[in-house]
């Protein structure tokens, strides 16, 4: 309802008529530029030569406090790959504009928002928790991922506690004016996310994190999506233990998907040594299990991270960043392997070892 914006901004006028005292408004720009040539070569064929790229990201926007609490931040994107301007004809032009200019954040942030312990943002926004296995901005990606809809932040003594809810799918047009034909309802086949996020304090060296997630169609009957419920329950934990590191997630998923009944986990697990006053400044090595659905099974049992970053986790040559597309729902494993070498003050490498496996054989391979 169009009265849900009237309510915001009258909140705002509260929060910052309450904290007009001893407050003085700023604003600080901020941004990045960054450019990245890549050198393609996953044909896996040696006698073809690769394809090249070069992209560029640029991203510019303000940090702004108008009032005590209040916070509201705006960022502009543009991504583009050189030399791919066209004209109308579809020709090469360089004095062609493509428009890759987007929003890419914008929202408002109320601090001590009812409560001195809760924060309230609604809007465009960049979202990661943990190590980005279930949820993370894909900050590799060209774009980066952003959600649009609202967070809630409990800050408690013990616990900090997110509630979220965006809107992931939208397939309603949007009538500027009020007219009886352009306003009657029609079935509203979109999809929600939403999430229940925890992350505990007061644990030491050791980040434990607990949340339960909800994915699904705002109405199941669908000719747009297929049906589609799915909750996605899991935990992770990361610390150290003197010069020993470990890192572990575990998650499981439930629903309906289609006419299929989902059942599907993941395992991971990864642990290392730090050194001190050397030029090998750690080791690791960890497993990975992302289940697949078996040929003929009925359930559906492939693991789908729901909004993951892909590309910190299953080489860097991105060939599996959309689980379970590029695994044909067979799932996958990983063990790896992991050393960070300290080159100078200023300098570090890391060299990544993976085996990839089919969770599920097909035809024979794996």
């Amino acid at each position: 309802m169009r009265v849900v914006s009237i309510i915001i901004v009258f909140i705002l006028c509260l929060a910052g008529a309450a904290g007009a005292q001893d407050f003085t408004p700023s604003v600080r720009f901020l941004g990045d530029l960054r450019v990245r040539s890549e050198m393609d070569s996953r044909d896996f064929n040696l006698s073809t030569a690769p394809n090249t790229f070069t992209l560029l990201r640029t991203r510019f926007g303000l940090e702004a406090f108008p009032a005590q609490n209040i916070r509201v931040f705006v960022m502009a994107r543009d991504s583009r790959v050189f030399g791919t301007e066209t004209d109308a004809s579809g020709s090469f032009n360089t004095i062609s504009d493509g428009k890759n200019l987007d929003l890419h954040q914008g929202y408002v942030e109320v601090g001590k928002f009812l409560s001195d312990d809760i924060m309230f943002r609604v809007g465009r926004q960049e979202l990661g928790y943990a190590n980005e296995r279930m949820i993370g901005p894909v900050g590799w990606s060209n774009i980066g991922r952003v959600f649009d809809g609202g967070l809630l932040r409990f800050d408690l003594e013990a616990v900090s506690v997110d509630l979220f809810g965006w809107n992931v799918a939208e397939v309603q047009a949007y009538p500027a004016a009020a007219t009886p034909a352009s306003t009657a309802s029609v079935t509203d086949n979109g999809q929600n996310f939403f999430g229940l996020y925890t992350q505990w304090k007061n644990t030491g060296t050791h980040k434990i994190d607990i949340y339960v997630l909800y994915q699904g169609n705002r109405v199941q009957t669908s000719s747009v999506f297929i049906n589609f419920k799915r909750v996605t329950a899991g935990g992770y934990a990361k610390g150290t233990l003197d010069a020993f590191l470990y890192e572990t997630e575990v998650a499981y998923q439930a629903g309906e998907r289609g006419a299929a009944d989902i059942g599907a986990y993941t395992l991971t697990g990864l642990a290392g040594y730090a050194f001190s006053n050397s030029p090998l400044t750690q080791v690791a090595a960890g497993y990975e299990y992302l289940s697949g659905t078996p040929t003929g099974e009925t359930d559906y049992k492939s693991f789908d991270p729901p909004f993951a970053t892909g590309h910190k986790f299953h080489g860097f040559m991105d060939y599996f960043t959309n689980i379970p597309l590029h695994t044909g729902n067979l799932g996958l494993t990983d063990l790896l392997g992991r050393v960070n070498l300290k080159l100078s003050d200023r300098m570090t490498a890391a060299a990544w070892y993976h085996q990839f496996r089919l969770a599920e054989s097909s035809a024979g391979e794996d």
